[in-house]
């Protein structure tokens, strides 16, 4: 019988594919489905945040982030 594919079942098939895997000493195998759990359940970042400081920023790009917060504060109030 065929199982009904569902976010459910594949993660039960991951997990299933992990513990034979570990059982077989197949660690390429179990880490391989441990990084697809933790990659479904948003473990990790694919991408890195930019950060920044004000003092990366030229006083034309402050004075036009003063301008969205103002005009943010507006629209809140």
């Amino acid at each position: 019988m065929i199982k009904e594919i569902s976010s459910t079942n594949i993660l039960k098939d991951i997990e299933g594919v992990y513990s034979a895997a570990m059982e077989k000493g197949n660690f390429t195998a179990a880490l391989r489905a441990k990084e697809l759990l933790g990659r479904e359940r948003g473990l990790f970042s694919t991408s890195k945040k930019k950060t920044f400081s004000l003092t990366d920023l030229s006083e034309e790009d402050l004075n036009r982030l003063i301008q969205e917060i103002e005009a943010q504060l507006k629209r809140n109030t």
